[in-house]
């Protein structure tokens, strides 16, 4: 059975949200204060605030932040169980990689097609960019 994930309706606005947390400048231009949340309940809160249309799984009971120091590395580790699941869904027959609707966006509408021999090389891309990325 497929895991249940982390999902924005509006991602861009989420990354608005981020740069929000991150610089204390409100990248949203709402009126609103978006300090760091403290927890999981702040944070759905924030984003109900922020419009991102956040669907938070039943089994997330906390949320942690990670401020990023400029001289320090942070590579995230996903859970095992996470890549598992999501191989075992993309080895699938007639299975596609789940892109986030963003970028159908900014594709003039189109989806994103990844070839079914080259789905998990771009699964593998998937993780290690948004492991080790900062703000690229």
């Amino acid at each position: 059975m497929a895991l249940d994930r982390l999902r924005f309706a509006n991602i861009e606005r989420f990354g608005k949200l981020v740069k929000t947390w991150a610089t204390g400048k409100n990248y949203l231009a709402d009126g609103n204060v978006y300090a760091v949340p403290e927890n999981l309940d702040e944070f759905r809160r924030q984003n109900a605030e922020a419009q991102t249309g956040v669907h938070i799984p039943d089994w997330a009971t906390k949320v942690k932040f990670v401020p990023c120091e400029s001289d320090t590395i942070v590579i995230r580790i996903p859970p095992k169980h996470f890549i598992e699941d999501s191989e075992e869904r993309l080895n699938q027959p007639g299975a596609t990689y789940p892109l986030p609707d963003a970028y159908k966006q900014i594709f003039g509408g189109l989806d994103p097609v990844i070839a079914k021999e080259n789905i998990l090389d771009f699964h593998a891309c998937r993780i290690g960019d948004y492991t080790s990325t900062l703000c690229l």
